[in-house]
């Protein structure tokens, strides 16, 4: 079992809890962009700043990790992620941020 429940991600508001996010188009419903965090409001927020992506455009959707996760398990999933979706904003294969723990 991997550190995420099976299941559709959530577009509620995000808890402040480590997790994967992903932005997905409204128009076309592609995944355009996907991370993890360690604080999935917090990271939500930091993007909403960027002008990056758009609520109007986009919808940001996340998962919140187990309490077995850390930063590494997360990234893990993440290149998995990337590599499934190829999404076109993702500028790196996943863990381009700080070393994971």
């Amino acid at each position: 079992m991997g550190i995420y429940k099976s299941g559709a991600p959530s577009t509620q508001k995000p808890p402040n809890a480590p997790g994967e996010y992903r932005w997905i188009n409204k128009e076309t419903n592609e995944i355009d962009y996907v991370g993890e965090t360690n604080n999935l409001a917090r990271r939500k927020s930091e993007h909403n700043r960027s002008d990056r992506f758009s609520t109007d455009t986009h919808d940001f959707a996340w998962k919140e990790a187990d309490g077995r996760s850390t930063s590494k398990t997360r990234r893990d999933h993440e290149r998995e992620k990337i590599d499934k979706h190829n999404p076109s904003e993702n500028q790196r294969r996943g863990g381009g941020g700080r070393p994971a723990d």
